[in-house]
């Protein structure tokens, strides 16, 4: 942590100015633009590290463009330190978690400087909207206005078969602003779920594992029996993409995927699920945050718009300005018409739910999604515009929903502090990701949102992926270099991973549990779809003290845990029920796979673990309003693996050996084979991990039981 915090005291400032306006490594592209206002320009990171290697292919010409700004920070690196320490037994601050509010008083934006930033977007003719823990601000608007806000043109791109916006010139701003980095200015989303189809053709639901199963496994049922089921404890999950619902009622949301499954098993127990809209209403245009009044419609102007100062409202920083929108219609596949009649199901967000819900049946699932119809440039294909020639991805036109969306989704989860587990299915690989989240040095948005979620005590989980040890994206597939998986590496969230589980009916294991990848043939469908479990080192982020002193890490190493994935030993999907569903994801249920599977699963185990401390006096040592939140979960877990804690504390020692606890993974390994490789015909694979005795980079720590974590945790006997 010692170099990421250095760089964090440092600050970031950051611009490269290539010659003749372009950007280094890329396709010169006409300059154009000027620095808006009399004064110096600012320098703030934008993103140009993902303009290396792009190829410019002519103006852009866009409805709107949506960006997220990260204003300057009274102390980022005391947001990144505490939420280290919050989670730390031997720290004089441990459980002390803090509200939202607490978090933009002490380390957020000033009330000034965010005053300031907003003002000036909205000077420009930009919507702007804000949460309470003042890292960021989402803005929003036509190209014309985005364009004179930073002085620059914008053009169209393409990069790894990708087509996207990004400015022709260096973005600035006059040095008054407060900015430390805006991203989506490059608007090159990479990010991809991590869920893989079972590798054989015609998948009915009897060949992929029912909920009883895997809750028979893994020993869901035995906490169960003890009447932990999640009980009073909300999972957030991520949205990738919309749920089947009815838009009358977001909470509690008839969604009829989730009642399809139940259906298929006996009517299986499932949590209540909730939709939070990050829009006005619904899957509709614009920036409002729930939770963030709006002002009335109008056109955007400082004087009409004022931003109230904090004790006028604890919640409010200031208001939506701008004009909503119905959402236009969309195609995905063979599915045409409108939300939510045609419903874009992307499988991912399906699967979450479905998950989380069905292994923690007591708890209250809520959904964030954000959607913004009015920026028509990514994602569906073939709405709103037509993909411009030599596009080849066809991710271009079309309104941002879920993924893409993210940011704002999970910025909302931090103001609502709600959800005290959160489980998100997506990624990239990390070295891709700077100059988006964050930059060489590991600093910048996504780590500080990480950190507040930390702060406030809400354990995170999150796929390391499925491409194994190969995580980067190359032009031809997945499987291009080396890399670990973002934001799973991440030192606040708890990075799981995925094994091949054999299970009988009665869900008893009837084989070894084994890393999930080529090694014991986890491939997917079709040419070149290999898979396995993510997991290795990275060369960006320092390893947390936890994983350090647990395991002598050096750099971050994931994944932290492990559960089921293999798409082999997979579980039951349902989607597009009712609907017509697409070519990709036909109506009715199929078998799956992917740490997508894990991550959910992870974060409704631990749903039953929080709702055993909450049930024990001991274990509720938190603030009054969450007294049984234990925020990030890996330290726990590296120290059941430790044996007797990371530190010598009595704030938490382990109640059950490590052997009690965890199915420790001894065979298997994440090398993958290339992307050129055919179906059964694997060729030189690009060397992985192997799953060993203790922890590895494969399966981490190894596959938690249920019951025994609850006891080791909590102290709470479980059978």
């Amino acid at each position: 942590m010692k170099r990421q915090l250095a760089a964090l005291a440092a600050g970031v400032a950051i611009v490269v100015t290539a010659a003749c306006g372009g950007h280094a490594g890329v396709t010169p592209a006409p300059a154009g633009g000027s620095t808006p206002g009399n004064s110096s320009p600012a320098a703030f990171e934008w993103g140009q590290a993902q303009l290396r290697d792009a190829v410019y292919v002519g103006p852009a010409t866009v409805q709107h463009l949506q960006v997220y700004a990260l204003v300057r920070q009274q102390n980022a690196a005391g947001l990144i330190q505490y939420a280290q320490q919050v989670s730390d037994p031997s720290s004089p601050v441990y459980r002390h978690f803090l509200t939202p509010q607490e978090i933009g008083q002490r380390f957020g934006a000033s009330h000034n400087d965010y005053q300031k930033a907003a003002a000036y977007f909205v000077s420009q003719g930009l919507s702007v909207a804000g949460w309470p823990q003042h890292l960021a601000l989402s803005v929003s608007g036509t190209q014309a206005a985005m364009e004179h806000a930073f002085g620059t043109k914008f053009g169209l791109y393409q990069k790894n078969g990708l087509t996207f916006v990004a400015p022709i010139g260096t973005p600035r701003v006059s040095a008054t602003v407060p900015l430390v980095a805006v991203t989506n200015l490059v608007a090159l989303h990479q990010e991809h779920s991590y869920l893989v189809l079972p590798p054989r053709a015609n998948v009915g639901s009897t060949l992929a594992y029912s909920p009883q199963q895997v809750r028979n496994a893994f020993d869901y049922s035995g906490a169960y029996s003890r009447g932990f089921n999640g009980t009073g404890i909300t999972i957030g999950i991520i949205g990738t993409g919309p749920l089947n619902i009815s838009r009358s009622s977001l909470c509690p949301a008839s969604d009829k995927d989730l009642a399809a499954v139940r259906a298929l098993y006996n009517n299986a127990t499932a949590a209540t699920v909730c939709e939070v809209d990050v829009t006005p209403s619904g899957v509709a245009a614009g920036l409002q945050i729930s939770g963030i009044p709006s002002a009335a419609p109008a056109s955007p102007n400082p004087s009409a718009s004022p931003i109230p100062a904090p004790s006028q409202s604890p919640t409010s920083m200031f208001p939506f300005s701008g004009n909503f929108q119905s959402p236009p219609p969309v195609t995905n596949g063979d599915c045409t018409g409108t939300l939510p009649a045609c419903n874009p199901e992307d499988g991912e967000a399906q699967l979450d739910v479905q998950q989380s819900a069905l292994l923690a049946p007591g708890a209250t699932v809520d959904f964030y999604l954000a959607y913004n119809s009015n920026d028509c440039y990514v994602f569906f294909p073939n709405s709103c515009a037509t993909p411009p020639p030599g596009s080849k991805s066809g991710n271009y036109g079309a309104p941002q929903i879920g993924l893409v969306e993210s940011d704002p989704e999970i910025e909302q989860a931090i103001a609502d502090n709600k959800a005290d587990v959160v489980s998100i299915s997506y990624g990239l690989g990390e070295p891709q990701e700077v100059g988006g989240g964050f930059n060489s040095a590991g600093v910048g948005f996504e780590p500080e949102e990480f950190a507040a979620l930390a702060t406030e005590g809400i354990a995170v989980f999150v796929s390391s992926g499925d491409s194994g040890a190969a995580e980067c994206l190359g032009a031809n597939g997945y499987l291009a270099q080396p890399c670990v998986s973002w934001p799973s590496g991440d030192v606040n969230v708890t990075s799981v991973g995925g094994v091949n589980a054999p299970i009988n009916e009665f869900g008893q294991l009837t084989g070894n549990i084994t890393a999930w990848g080529v090694t014991n043939g986890g491939s997917g469908v079709g040419s070149g779809s290999w898979s396995g479990t993510g997991g290795g080192t990275s060369t960006i982020f320092a390893a947390p003290s936890w994983q350090h002193t647990a395991v002598n890490a050096t750099m971050r190493e994931q994944p932290d845990v492990a559960l089921l994935a293999d798409p082999y030993t997979g579980v039951t999907l349902t989607v597009n029920t009712g609907l017509t569903g697409s070519k990709t994801l036909p109506s009715g249920p199929t078998g799956i796979g992917g740490t997508s599977v894990a991550a959910p699963e992870m974060a409704a185990m631990w749903a039953l673990v929080l709702q055993a401390c909450k049930a024990t006096p001991a274990c509720q040592t938190g603030p009054s309003a969450h007294p049984y939140r234990l925020g990030n979960a890996a330290p726990y877990l590296y120290s059941i693996y430790h044996g007797s804690g990371l530190v010598p504390s009595a704030s938490f020692s382990p109640h059950l050996p490590y052997a009690d606890v965890f199915y420790d993974v001894l065979y298997g390994s994440n090398a993958m084979c290339p992307a050129t490789a055919k179906p059964g015909v694997c060729g030189t694979p690009i060397p992985g991990q192997n799953a060993m005795t203790g922890y590895d980079q494969t399966t981490g720590v190894g596959v938690p039981y249920a019951g025994h974590l609850i006891q080791a945790v909590t102290g709470q006997v479980v059978p």
